[in-house]
C-alpha cells in the first residue's frame, strides 16, 4: 500500500485463504502485500526482535505472528524505508486479553532502503518463475529460526544441535514431533524441509491479504445524531413518551424484577430509573456499524496518518499518543484491525479467547531510521464493546 497524501482514502484488507501448494507465495523473497497467522515473513531476516521483545507484558511468555502488512510510503518516505512492513503480535492466552488494555499485543516497524542484501534493486521475486537461476539474495543466511514461532532462537536441542527454538515452552510443544527425527538429525547434522517447518498448534492458520478501497455513500451517517430539541424537552421537563415507549419500559422492569425476586435487592428510585431507561445512544458504535456492514470480511482499515474509527463511545482511546522513541517524533495513527480477524483465526469465543473491537497502531511519522535497518516497536491502543 502506497500513501503519498493526508487525503488518500480508507484501503481495506481482507483475509485470502491459500492452497497448501500456494503457500510458497507469502515468503519473504517474494516481499507480500500481507500475511496472516503461520510464521513472520521477516523484510530483514538478519536483524530480528529479540526473544525477550516478543513476549507478553503480561504473562511474559512469547506472543504468538499474528499478521504483517506492507505499508510504504512511496515518495513520502525517506530514501532508507523504500520497503516498509508493519508486524503484530499478540499473546495467545484469553486471560491476557483484558478489557481495553493492549498490553497483550505488540507491533513492530521494519524498514529497508531499495539497495539492501535481500532483495533485487527492480523489485521481489517472482514467484511463478520456473527457472534454474536462483537470486544470489536467497534469505537463508539469518539467524536461525524457532521451529515453532519462526522469531529468534537463542536456543539449541541439546541432543541434536540442530533444531532451535526461542524458548523452552516452544521446545515442549515440538518435543512430540522433533523426538522422532532427533537421532537421525545429529547423525546427518541437518533437518529436512518439512523439520524445519513443522506444523503446529501454536501458529495462527495463515492466509494471504488482499487489498482495496472503501467506498462510502454519502448519506451513510444520515440520522445519526440525535433529533433537534431533545435537550430543550429535558430542560422544560416535557415527556414526549409514547405508549409503545412506556410498554417497552414496564416489560424491562417487570423482567429486571423476575430476575432478582428472592434476592432481597435493596432498589433507591434511581436504581429503577436506571432499570427501566434505555441507555445513551453510542453514535461512534452506529458509525462503526455502518461502515462495517458496507464491506464485513474487512480485517484492516489503512489510512496512515489518517483518523482512527472508534469502535464505541464507551471507552476511551489515549489522548496522548507516545512519541517514537528513536528520534521523538510524533507517532501518527496508521491502520486499526477488526473484529471479523478474530474469527478468521478461530478465536471468537467470547470470554474464552483472545478478543477486540478494534486495534489501533501508531507509527513514527517521520518513519525514522532503526540500527541496522533492523524493527523498532511501535504504539499499540485497543477498544473493546464491553
Amino acid at each position: 500500500m502506497q500513501t503519498d497524501a493526508h487525503d488518500e482514502p480508507v484501503f481495506l484488507g481482507f483475509g485470502v485463504p491459500l492452497d497448501n501448494y500456494d503457500i510458497f507465495r507469502l515468503r519473504s523473497q517474494f516481499l507480500p502485500l500481507g500475511k496472516i497467522g503461520g510464521k513472520p515473513s521477516w523484510l530483514n531476516p538478519r536483524t530480528l526482535p529479540k526473544s525477550a521483545d516478543l513476549t507478553c507484558n503480561v504473562c511474559q511468555k512469547p506472543m504468538c505472528f499474528l499478521m504483517q502488512v506492507s505499508a510504504n510510503g512511496g515518495s513520502a518516505d525517506p530514501e532508507h524505508a523504500f520497503h516498509r512492513t508493519l508486524f503484530l503480535f499478540v499473546c495467545r492466552d484469553p486471560q491476557c486479553s483484558r478489557p481495553n488494555d493492549a498490553a497483550n499485543l505488540k507491533a513492530f516497524r521494519c524498514q529497508l532502503p531499495r539497495a539492501n542484501d535481500f532483495y533485487s534493486f527492480d523489485g521481489p521475486m517472482d514467484p511463478d518463475f520456473e527457472g534454474d537461476v536462483e537470486d544470489p539474495r536467497a534469505l537463508s543466511d539469518g539467524p536461525g529460526l524457532c521451529r515453532i514461532c519462526g522469531c529468534q532462537a537463542a536456543k539449541k536441542c541439546a541432543k541434536c544441535q540442530i533444531a532451535r527454538y526461542c524458548s523452552q515452552s516452544h521446545q515442549v510443544i515440538d518435543w512430540p514431533a522433533h523426538k522422532l527425527q532427533c537421532a537421525q538429525a545429529a547423525t546427518d547434522g541437518k533437518i529436512t524441509e518439512e523439520e524445519k517447518n513443522p506444523r503446529n498448534p501454536f501458529v495462527f492458520k495463515e492466509f494471504g491479504v488482499e487489498i482495496d478501497q472503501e467506498y462510502m455513500p454519502g448519506n451513510l451517517f444520515d440520522g445519526l445524531s440525535d433529533d433537534e430539541g431533545d435537550d430543550d424537552d429535558e430542560e422544560n421537563g416535557e415527556d414526549d413518551e409514547t405508549e409503545e415507549e412506556k410498554n417497552k419500559r414496564i416489560k424491562e422492569f417487570e423482567k429486571f424484577v423476575e430476575k432478582n425476586k428472592g434476592k432481597n435487592v435493596d432498589m433507591t428510585k434511581e436504581d429503577l430509573d436506571a432499570a427501566t431507561t434505555e441507555q445513551p445512544k453510542d453514535t461512534e458504535f452506529e458509525k462503526f456499524n455502518r461502515l462495517v456492514n458496507l464491506s464485513p470480511d474487512q480485517i484492516v482499515r489503512y489510512k496512515r496518518h489518517g483518523e482512527p474509527l472508534r469502535a464505541t463511545a464507551t471507552s476511551q482511546l489515549p489522548e496522548e499518543i507516545e512519541p517514537c522513541e528513536l528520534c521523538g517524533a510524533p507517532r501518527r495513527f496508521e491502520m486499526q484491525l477488526m473484529p471479523h480477524l478474530l474469527s478468521l483465526i478461530d478465536v471468537d469465543a467470547i470470554g474464552q479467547s483472545i478478543d477486540w473491537a478494534s486495534v489501533y497502531v501508531y507509527t513514527c511519522s517521520a518513519s525514522c531510521q532503526i540500527s541496522n535497518d533492523g524493527y523498532a516497536k511501535e504504539f499499540v491502543a485497543k477498544q473493546d464493546f464491553s
